[in-house]
């Protein structure tokens, strides 16, 4: 792997190539997706790797160190530690963020496709203690996460500060992190005002100035100095303007060089503030993972990465406008040189080549609906659960959409379908309908081992696509959808996960919201098939796991608003066949919160049964449902009941696809959610009495 590092007696950053490093215990991998680089902590970090020798060996408390060094341990001691033997090289950068790719002994809280945010050096990969990464919310930019680490630091230099709604704080250097500083500040409620030098920084900002003397306030509660300087310039120009008994919070490197009688006459109070927060450079929390007690320290550096993440996450404050330029991880060395410029970027963003997992998300612009536009359909497929299901409900849907064609691989089958629903065929083969320009959206309802080819001609073709799960049989197919995608301006997919749009699965998610969810048990219990019949066929159908039992992998991602990070299969064994029975499947699913289903696939039930049994358990709450009609629900003391009448869901879902497609709605599913489940799918389809879980990443 590639990392970014300045060499002793080099002001030229160079990427190394070193190994993947390895995490031990409370440590995770992490593959970085985006790192931060501050221009002012780097370019001091560079100054001082080139310091001569002479220079160091100047500094007050270098000397003092080696003449206690020389009494205790004599002239080779210190000779030793001017001029070491293996001068390992400076690495750069703390504050990145990625997804997680492996987990050391007694990692409790990460799971493997986690996205967190660490202070991990710019590199591909990086090892950090799991105190020192928070998980990504889902609605966080990643780019804007990345600045996490930055943003404690400025977070918990205000925090020292002590001011609240209502404060007056001035800010004395406009770097990144104390515009982050004023950011947090105005979040808060306070009155900021900016104080910088460089016309850059202050930008058009009203309350920005170039020095104190042009502030239009005489006292402030609070200054807080984020900038660097040999001078003692801050802090003078701190003690001027601020109150009686108010507090200077000293975030940046700088002389400290106090004047007795200002302190004394207004009873200031001087703090320095140490990085991110509690817990910094203690090996107890650093290394060992050892938490303090959050009733003692309220805001340690890992809960001030989560309140930042937090703010991101719920739009309180915005940081995209702070991002000067985004860079490609390999161009990094070269960025350094225009640090001493006279534009000297306020923020650097590196990008790092994840294209082999590209991220994709959904366009989620500002909806603006297309007039109750009638989607115009096209159907690929013409088997039973095209005629039974899906079609009636596009029927009974026409005033929003219309079927202008049907495909099928035989021919007969569409024309027949055609004509019994009194449907005009106007094309009547699959390449007829990628190639219409009047088709807005396509309905894969064919057997299984061709959904994916199916779906990328959609993508290709700039349709909208609703496809039957599964999405793909194979691990490289849903590679090839994801690559489909990337190249696609605006992809749209949309599973047939219906039972999460059921009027049963509404109610539960409704009743769920401020008391999440962290159990599923789901029993199917499902008809015997002929051992030769198309879905049990791996080729053609897949099997029965990733053609149906999927769905309750869905449902717990739903209900859980997690993803699956692990998952397992297991069924009985036919001795005489030497083969597992896979109509008789138990599967175990872990996922990313820490919530588990239980997944039971049955064929060997009494035919009295209910097809499918639901069963939702958490914060003392349960749910049991049968067939997605007869509900039971058990919150606090409350023992009722509930019938429901719809389904399974089928037209609530393709309701909610053709609202999508007229851009009503925004798609319910994330790409990631899809990936994941329809991964999981193939895992426990794949590795079937494996033995071991599986993971999704």
């Amino acid at each position: 792997m590639k990392q970014l590092v300045v060499e002793k007696n080099n002001p030229e950053p160079i990427l190394w190539e070193t190994p993947v490093p390895k995490p031990g215990p409370g440590e995770v991998l992490i593959q970085n997706h985006y790192s931060v680089v501050s221009t002012g902590t780097e370019t001091a970090t560079i100054e001082s790797a080139n310091k001569s020798v002479a220079k160091k060996i100047q500094n007050s408390s270098n000397i003092e160190k080696g003449l206690e060094l020389l009494e205790k341990e004599g002239v080779r001691a210190v000779w030793n530690a001017v001029f070491p033997k293996n001068i390992l090289p400076i690495q750069l950068g703390y504050s990145s963020c990625g997804k997680v790719v492996e987990i050391g002994e007694g990692v409790k809280n990460f799971h493997v496709g986690d996205m967190v945010v660490s202070n991990g050096n710019h590199a591909e990969y990086v090892v950090v203690n799991q105190n020192l990464c928070s998980r990504i919310p889902s609605a966080t930019s990643d780019k804007e996460a990345a600045y996490t680490v930055l943003g404690s630091i400025a977070l918990h230099g205000l925090r020292l500060s002590e001011t609240s709604l209502g404060s007056r704080i001035v800010v004395v250097g406009l770097g990144i992190v104390g515009q982050l500083v004023c950011r947090l500040g105005e979040a808060q409620g306070s009155e900021v005002f900016g104080i910088d030098p460089d016309q850059l920084r202050r930008g058009d900002n009203k309350n920005y100035f170039a020095s104190i003397n042009d502030l239009p306030i005489d006292e402030v509660d609070s200054v807080i100095i984020t900038a660097a300087s040999d001078s003692n310039e801050p802090i003078e120009a701190a003690t001027k303007i601020a109150r009686n008994k108010a507090k200077i919070v000293v975030v940046g490197d700088i002389p400290l060089n106090i004047s007795r009688n200002e302190f004394y006459y207004k009873e200031l109070e001087l703090v320095v503030s140490k990085s991110y927060g509690p817990g910094r450079y203690d090996k107890q929390y650093e290394v060992l993972g050892n938490d303090y007690p959050i009733e003692y320290v309220r805001w340690t550096e890992n809960r001030n990465f989560e309140a930042f993440l937090k703010l991101l996450s719920q739009d309180q404050i915005s940081i995209q406008d702070l991002i000067t330029k985004e860079v490609e991880f390999t161009e990094s060395p070269d960025i350094y040189s225009s640090f001493n410029s006279e534009e000297k970027p306020l923020s650097v963003l590196l990008r790092y080549d994840i294209k082999t997992q590209p991220k994709i998300q959904f366009e989620k612009n500002e909806l603006i609906p297309e007039n109750n536009k009638k989607i115009k359909i096209g159907l690929i497929g013409a088997g039973n659960f095209a005629s039974t299901t899906i079609i009636p409900i596009l029927k009974d849907l026409k005033k929003s959409c219309q079927i202008l064609g049907v495909a099928s691989s035989g021919g007969l089958s569409s024309e027949a379908l055609a004509k019994n629903f009194k449907i005009k065929n106007k094309y009547q083969t699959e390449d007829e309908i990628f190639e219409s320009d009047e088709i807005d959206a396509v309905f894969v309802l064919t057997q299984h081992f061709n959904h994916a080819d199916l779906v990328i001609k959609s993508i290709n073709s700039g349709k909208a696509v609703y496809v039957e799960k599964p999405l793909a049989l194979k691990v490289d197919d849903i590679t090839r959808i994801e690559e489909a995608m990337y190249n696609a301006e605006d992809p749209k997919i949309f599973l047939g996960f219906n039972r999460r749009f059921s009027n049963a699965s509404q109610f539960i998610k409704e009743k769920l919201n401020g008391s999440p969810a962290n159990a599923l048990n789901f029993r199917f219990s499902v008809p015997k098939l002929e051992r030769d019949h198309w879905t049990n066929i791996k080729e053609i159908g897949g099997g029965r796991i990733v053609g149906e039992a999927i769905h309750a992998i869905d449902l717990g991602t739903y209900f859980f608003d997690s993803l699956p990070q692990n998952i397992s299969s297991h069924s009985p064994i036919d001795k005489e066949l030497d083969e597992a029975h896979d109509n008789q499947v138990f599967i175990n699913i872990n996922y990313a919160n820490g919530a588990h289903a239980a997944v039971q696939y049955f064929s060997d039930t009494n035919n009295n049964l209910s097809k499918e049994r639901l069963e939702i358990h958490g914060s003392d709450n349960s749910f049991i449902v049968e067939d997605f009609q007869l509900m039971r629900y058990l919150i606090g003391s409350d023992d009722k009941s509930k019938v429901f009448s719809d389904g399974k869901g089928h037209k609530q879902a393709i309701e909610t696809f053709l609202r999508y497609v007229r851009n009503e709605v925004p798609n319910p599913f994330t790409w990631l959610e899809i990936k994941s489940v329809s991964l999981a799918g193939i895992y426990a389809q794949n590795y079937l009495n494996s033995g071991s879980q599986k993971s999704i990443f």
